[in-house]
């Protein structure tokens, strides 16, 4: 009889590990970086470079309490850990960017904290929202906000960790009726956006298109935006 049962169990393990991965079971998702990423929609425009990976040209630090400083090293741009407070960020103050129907894509690693490393504030039509990596220590993924909720709270919260120090293919975008988000080629925000309220989860974030990190240090490489038919 124990032998029936020590077998049933072994089984049931089995098909665990086979429907379930070891990642999934962790939560945690590693992607590849490749220039692959989804295209549903035809672009009216060649691409434009957010940053140059020389200079901060074309961007601002935003100066929260106690906010790090924002540099460039190596190519990359660093959004440091806060020295005091919790934030740091920088806000595009270049040329004119839409405020709807474009796409954009960045790179983006964590190397030092456990949470929001690459939050990026955009526009969509006259409001603004933010899209969460790693928050709330690591697992939240989503979009703040939306009808008063934050992306733990609405339906595009998804519940996933990102490793430090992997880099990470990020693309957003934004259309008349609705936003997607993708890592790599998965997808992990498709919201109809119909009938919603979007906007800023806090007055402390800055509007405009911000990049920002909360207690953690995070890296930016080859940002860009096209507009989308």
């Amino acid at each position: 009889m124990k032998t029936k049962y020590i077998t049933l169990i072994i089984k049931m393990f089995v098909v665990i590990f086979v429907i379930f991965p070891m990642n999934s079971l962790r939560g945690q998702r590693n992607y590849s970086v490749a220039e692959d990423m989804p295209a549903e929609q035809v672009v009216s425009d060649e691409w434009k470079y957010l940053f140059d990976g020389e200079t901060l040209s074309g961007w601002e630090a935003v100066r929260y309490t106690g906010a790090g400083e924002p540099h460039v090293r190596d190519g990359i741009l660093v959004i440091p850990t806060a020295n005091m407070g919790v934030m740091t960020g920088v806000r595009w103050v270049g040329d004119s960017i839409p405020a709807n129907n474009y796409v954009i894509y960045y790179e983006a690693r964590r190397v030092q904290g456990n949470d929001i490393f690459a939050g990026l504030t955009f526009p969509y039509k006259d409001s603004y929202a933010s899209l969460i990596l790693g928050g709330w220590r690591n697992v939240v993924n989503g979009i703040s906000s939306i009808d008063g909720y934050d992306a733990s709270e609405n339906e595009t919260y998804q519940r996933f960790s990102l490793v430090n120090n992997q880099w990470y293919q990020v693309q957003l975008r934004v259309t008349t009726d609705s936003i997607r988000a993708y890592i790599g080629k998965d997808e992990f925000v498709n919201l109809a956006t119909t009938g919603k309220i979007l906007h800023l989860r806090d007055d402390i974030l800055d509007t405009g298109l911000t990049l920002w990190t909360y207690l953690s240090t995070g890296e930016i490489r080859n940002m860009r935006i096209k507009r989308l038919l």
